[in-house]
């Protein structure tokens, strides 16, 4: 990653070291330069997009705002997970509990190329505010099988799913999307309004992977500014996606949405930038309908809309 001032984002002195990052960007860019970034091909986007849902009156409720697919999707995981015998439970976080939960946790993080094991490193804070959290877990026998836990905050009527892990046979089997709707179903029982999947920085193809953005998405998840949840807590920067070296391809961001008069706008619309190395990306497994634009980009070309959702 190169980082450049405004000025030389529009004059091009980053193109002297085009062959050697993948991405140029602009730290809090001035809005009043936002046109013209984007003009030579820069999005500007919040830096940070943290993902809510409504916890609904019901279950059914909350399942009926999603395509049908998804339904079908979250019952055959219901149908699978049963089938292993697994049986769920909701407890306090303890000691105890993350001495079961930590080596499964850290085991599946240590298989990410860029994973950073944050509820271990947060062991301490989150056992002296334990009290603000709860589990729901996932027994295969007496084994754990899965973990979810959520920290709970009645100013921001939210809980929010902050560390978890599943082992691979039950991956595959559909428990995390069971998991985060076990989640939902308890923040729904304490009455809260919001359920929150965390937070991701906003370079898909990096240290999250676009798979992440739909599931998240599918399970009925909106990604929104994190200004917009946290005020105070959002910057802003302007990207330019020059090649996929250190990214996955495709890799995507989430730029601010065009306002009438066709020029980025800092608010709740999201579109989405999707960048292929050698074709046009396919968009379908990104569909969101919380998504103002999608747009497909082929790098060694100047971007331009390829087509809207």
């Amino acid at each position: 990653m190169a980082v450049v001032t405004p000025d030389e984002a529009l004059s091009g002195d980053w193109l002297a070291h085009r062959g050697e990052v993948d991405v140029v960007r602009v730290q809090d860019p001035p809005m009043d330069r936002w046109p013209d970034l984007a003009s030579a091909g820069f999005f500007p986007k919040p830096q940070v997009v943290v993902w809510r849902a409504a916890t609904a009156g019901t279950e059914e409720a909350f399942l009926a705002r999603l395509p049908s697919k998804d339904r079908r999707n979250v019952f055959a995981a219901r149908r699978r997970v049963a089938s292993n015998g697994v049986r769920f439970e909701v407890c306090p976080v303890s000691a105890a509990l993350l001495d079961t939960f930590l080596p499964l946790y850290e085991n599946e993080v240590g298989k990410m190329r860029h994973g950073w094991a944050g509820a271990s490193t947060n062991k301490d804070r989150i056992l002296a505010a334990s009290d603000d959290y709860f589990a729901v877990c996932a027994w295969d026998g007496d084994d754990l099988a899965g973990a979810c836990l959520n920290l709970q905050s009645r100013p921001k009527d939210e809980v929010r799913a902050r560390f978890s892990a599943v082992t691979p046979r039950l991956r595959s089997a559909g428990l995390p999307r069971l998991l985060y709707m076990r989640v939902i179903e308890e923040a729904r029982r304490r009455g809260f309004g919001w359920v929150s999947l965390g937070s991701d920085p906003n370079l898909y193809g990096h240290m999250v992977k676009p798979g992440l953005f739909g599931f998240k998405s599918r399970l009925g998840f909106v990604a929104v500014p994190s200004h917009l949840v946290d005020p105070g807590s959002g910057s802003d920067q302007a990207d330019r996606i020059v090649r996929l070296s250190a990214l996955t391809d495709p890799s995507f961001v989430l730029s601010y949405a065009a306002g009438d008069d066709g020029r980025p706008r800092r608010g709740p619309a999201l579109r989405l930038e999707v960048f292929g190395s050698t074709q046009e990306p396919d968009l379908r497994p990104y569909a969101a309908g919380f998504l103002a634009e999608v747009r497909a980009h082929r790098l060694g070309e100047a971007p331009v809309p390829a087509r809207n959702r």
